[in-house]
């Protein structure tokens, strides 16, 4: 049952990182020319959930793969105990080091979701604000709960390994730092890759406002559109519009499994 719950938060967070990919992507083109510093925020901060939320289930697998792997085998390199305390260091180093970029990043993306709710009232807004407000709190309270739990047992395996107590804890601390490191590097890294997919093929409103004097075309790109990792146009927005990013964001629920 813990199984079936678990592999269901996973492929909750999953859908919800590939949707706010979606809809960043969707967004950026023209949020990064017509957008305020908020509106930018919240993309960003989708980018974070994304990238977070894709790097959970690559760490399950890793964390899990390297457990098998180093207590198989006819002389298995640890005990079935100390794979468990290395998985619960793999879990709780990776919580300590999402969890508050996860909440700050949460709570832009629920003040955008109760600005849409207020200036939309429809249905969907208003339940998106819901789940925004359910996550945001779900996510503040498991960190009260679980950051001290988390810290202890990282500070425990490092605190071992650096005094030199136990074979191998040296071995054990820099796995569970390089498997923490991939799977958020491959977190982003989808991440990323999904938001320049979906921006080169969104429709932008740029020639819109163009068409009615609000936008202008340059042969230079603005400081602060330019970027290495998504794509930028050439305008300058003479009259910005009021109204922000159309796209709906999502939190995701953290857990430290």
């Amino acid at each position: 049952m813990d199984a079936l719950i678990l592999f269901a938060v996973l492929l909750l967070n999953v859908l919800i990182s590939v949707w706010n990919c979606y809809a960043v992507g969707s967004a950026w083109k023209d949020t990064m020319v017509m957008g305020g510093w908020f509106n930018k925020t919240v993309l960003w901060s989708a980018v974070i959930q994304s990238g977070v939320g894709f790097s959970m289930p690559i760490l399950l697998v890793l964390a899990y793969a390297s457990s098998v792997f180093l207590t198989s085998g006819a002389e298995p390199m640890l005990t079935p105990e100390e794979a468990k305390e290395m998985m619960q260091a793999i879990f709780s180093l990776w919580y300590v080091a999402v969890i508050f970029p996860i909440l700050g990043s949460g709570l832009a993306i629920w003040a955008h979701s109760l600005r849409e709710a207020y200036r939309r009232r429809d249905f969907a807004s208003i339940a998106t604000a819901g789940w925004n407000s359910f996550a945001q709190i779900h996510n503040t309270v498991s960190a009260v709960n679980n950051i001290g739990g988390a810290l202890g047992n990282v500070g425990e395996l490092f605190g071992e390994a650096l005094s030199g107590k136990g074979d191998g804890k040296g071995k054990v601390a820099i796995l569970v730092i390089l498997l923490v490191v991939i799977s958020i590097v491959a977190g982003f890294m989808i991440a990323f890759g999904l938001v320049r997919y979906f921006a080169n093929r969104a429709e932008s409103r740029i020639e819109e406002f163009a068409a009615s004097g609000m936008a202008r075309r340059t042969a230079w790109v603005p400081r602060n559109q330019r970027s290495s990792i998504f794509p930028n146009r050439g305008w300058i927005v003479t009259a910005p519009p009021k109204h922000g990013p159309r796209a709906v964001f999502f939190n995701w629920r953290t857990s430290i499994f």
